[in-house]
């Protein structure tokens, strides 16, 4: 229903520190900060390469859409720390660009963030960083397919 809807776009807005419209369809979820630098990093490669991303937006209200030799400063001194699950967004038209949400640790969060992010109907979800048993044959950016979960 629509107040549920408008009550979900404010937490996200109050949460995340960026604005709802900047949210893309695939979304990432993480808690560490080293994938919010990696994804960061990445993102600022594909700004500067021939594609469809537009810009990447941050916590604390910047954007970026031209990088410069700055920008990472810039992004790592935005209010990032002030939001409980900074977002940062790689966006692209209509929608088609990606999202990373650092969700901190617990499970309150990922509730939280998930119950609200469902009313825009991302195409996709993933939580990356949580794989306990890697392989010294496996590196950054393999595919691996969990099959177990123990807590």
């Amino acid at each position: 229903d629509a107040q549920r809807v408008d009550f979900s776009l404010k937490r996200l807005q109050h949460y995340c520190g960026t604005p709802v419209e900047h949210f893309q369809h695939y979304v990432l979820f993480t808690n560490y900060h080293r994938y919010v630098d990696a994804f960061c990093d990445w993102a600022l490669d594909k700004l500067t390469e021939d594609n469809h991303y537009t810009s990447l937006s941050v916590p604390g209200g910047l954007e970026v859409s031209e990088p410069t030799d700055t920008s990472r400063t810039e992004i790592d001194a935005s209010p990032w720390r002030r939001f409980q699950m900074p977002a940062y967004h790689l966006r692209a038209p209509n929608g088609g660009g990606i999202t990373l949400v650092n969700i901190g640790v617990g499970p309150s969060n990922a509730k939280t963030i998930t119950d609200h992010l469902a009313v825009l109907r991302p195409e996709v979800w993933l939580m990356v960083g949580h794989c306990g048993g890697l392989r010294h044959s496996q590196a950054i950016g393999d595919y691996v397919l969990a099959h177990a979960y123990l807590r």
